[in-house]
């Protein structure tokens, strides 16, 4: 009886193992929304993590977890990190970015599983405003971590259009300054000149 136990549980074993090695071994998750609001406008929002406490869902997942923002905004090393019983502990720190058009980070959990990832938020100007894509990427450790990649799109994929839809409203409630008012050209008149006398 224990034999024949121990060669079914070697079976479910051998089966996760061949299963896993044919999924995906990596994941990109993608959402893009349309702001009425020029670059400018929008990128203090999503290259300052200050304002993505603002707006981020993760942070309403987990509201009594300790969330500490570092370093300068828009620049290297900007980094905001969790700890909480919800959301677990983990940072994004900020790689790169490029004002108005994109920024690069690295998304880092500690807990309660070890995992990395490519964060990135690409502004891309539009004749009536700014798109947005909040894109996530990352690998996926064999053989489990092949399993978790088949739910990863369902889970990831609202929270970012969550997250966009608050960075739309938040971005579209801003007054910009008015144009500044230009005067109007005028035509001069040439001025006839004296006839001469003879």
């Amino acid at each position: 009886m224990i034999k024949k136990l121990l060669y079914l549980l070697l079976g479910i074993i051998a089966l996760i193992l061949i299963v896993a090695a044919f999924l995906p071994s990596s994941y990109t998750v993608e959402r893009s929304v349309e702001i009425a609001k020029p670059p400018e406008v929008v990128y203090p929002l999503v290259a300052d993590y200050n304002n993505w406490l603002k707006w981020s869902p993760w942070p309403k997942m987990d509201p009594e977890a300790k969330q500490t923002v570092t370093g300068t905004p828009g620049a290297p090393g900007h980094s905001w990190s969790w700890e909480g019983e919800t959301s677990g502990v983990g940072s994004m720190t900020l790689a790169s970015a490029e004002e108005n058009r994109s920024v690069q980070a690295k998304l880092v959990f500690k807990k309660p599983m070890e995992s990395e990832a490519d964060d990135s938020i690409l502004l891309e100007p539009t004749p009536t405003g700014t798109k947005v894509t909040w894109r996530n990427s990352g690998n996926l450790p064999y053989p489990i971590g092949r399993f978790f990649g088949l739910g990863i799109e369902g889970m990831l994929g609202p929270q970012f259009e969550e997250g966009l839809a608050g960075v739309k409203s938040i971005a579209e409630s801003i007054e910009e300054p008015p144009p500044p008012a230009t005067t109007p050209m005028t035509e001069e008149t040439p001025t006839a000149s004296p006839s001469s006398t003879s």
